[in-house]
């Protein structure tokens, strides 16, 4: 399909809509030369994608996911904010081989902030979920592993309520704005992630429920957050909010913030998770390697809301504490 009479982003919709037409599954593989897109590539359920050898690259000023579900339906009038609809899908996984690297757009889009009242590069996380690298909501069963990331625009790998989700071998390098690595948002479970590398310029890992049940996200531009960073759970569904069942293990990162954080308000739990064998690098500097808190957003904390927690293995080389806590826990094991 990618040839010199249509774009690598015409070429790849085009792949993906016939491979939907002619197969219930189907595996996408991306080689033989580099992409360049200029537009998030939207993976349907029941689809495999292997970058083999190769490279995705956005083009420049794009504002976008490198990948993202298809499953969200888009307000035409804010195509940047709450989703008209977010459907369920299912059995995704996006693969890297032989150096697979995917990359955000060097030259960021600018766009006028109306809350503060000037132009900026839209980066980070006041500008929602379209600086995600790669964004699923709503989805079970989802592997990504492989590949190298690096130039994000925000989070790098970001899940809200999702379950069964593996995450492993994986190098990360931002240096943006709340460029974390991987997030677990409000609503996750039962989700895996191991074997992660390089520096991030926020938290690594972060298993974060903030939400409330049954409260939709104004489309309005009145906060210095723009646009919402969950799909999903900006649309107000009455799923829980809670994140629970989370394996981290062998986690190899420098950088800014935290190593991994378990973080909860407004009633929302998180539990039965294991951190293992975090082996912070020198690059860097953070306030805890290890931290489980809350007081991040507005909502109350209930004593025990992060609970059955246990921490193994943890070696903090640039940070303040290897392991910090400001919240009365319940059921939490340290060692080592």
């Amino acid at each position: 399909y990618c040839n010199h009479e249509v774009s690598d982003s015409d070429a790849i919709e085009a792949c993906l809509q016939e491979a939907v037409q002619n197969a219930t599954e189907r595996t996408i593989i991306f080689d033989g030369k580099d992409y360049y897109i200029d537009r998030a590539i939207l993976v349907p359920s029941d689809t495999e994608i292997i970058v083999d050898g190769c490279m995705i690259k956005q083009k420049q000023r794009v504002f976008d996911n490198i990948f993202r579900g298809a499953n969200l339906v888009l307000d035409e009038e804010n195509p940047y904010g709450v989703p008209l609809e977010v459907k369920p899908i299912q059995n995704i996984r996006i693969l890297g081989r032989n150096g697979a690297r995917l990359l955000g757009t060097p030259l960021p889009k600018v766009g006028y902030h109306d809350f503060l009242k000037e132009d900026q590069l839209m980066v980070g996380d006041f500008w929602g979920w379209r600086t995600h690298m790669l964004s699923f909501s709503r989805g079970v069963n989802i592997e990504i592993g492989g590949l190298s990331l690096s130039q994000t625009m925000g989070w790098s790998t970001c899940f809200d309520s999702c379950s069964e989700v593996y995450v492993h071998d994986m190098d990360i390098r931002s240096h943006v704005k709340n460029g974390d690595g991987v997030n677990f948002r409000s609503g996750c479970h039962h989700c895996r992630i191991e074997n992660i590398t390089g520096f991030t310029s926020d938290d690594t890992v972060a298993c974060t429920a903030l939400g409330k049940k049954g409260e939709r996200v104004p489309n309005n531009r009145q906060s210095k957050y723009l646009y919402p960073g969950e799909p999903y759970n900006s649309t107000g569904h009455d799923g829980s909010r809670d994140i629970h069942d989370i394996s981290i293990k062998n986690i190899k990162t420098g950088g800014r913030m935290h190593g991994i954080i378990c973080l909860t308000s407004r009633g929302n739990q998180v539990y039965n998770v294991s951190i293992e064998n975090v082996d912070e690098q020198h690059e860097g500097y953070r306030e805890s390697t290890v931290k489980l808190y809350t007081g991040y957003g507005d909502g109350v904390y209930n004593p025990g809301d992060l609970h059955d927690i246990t921490v193994r293995n943890v070696t903090g080389r640039m940070s303040k504490y290897a392991v910090q806590t400001n919240a009365e826990l319940k059921n939490v094991t340290v060692e080592n």
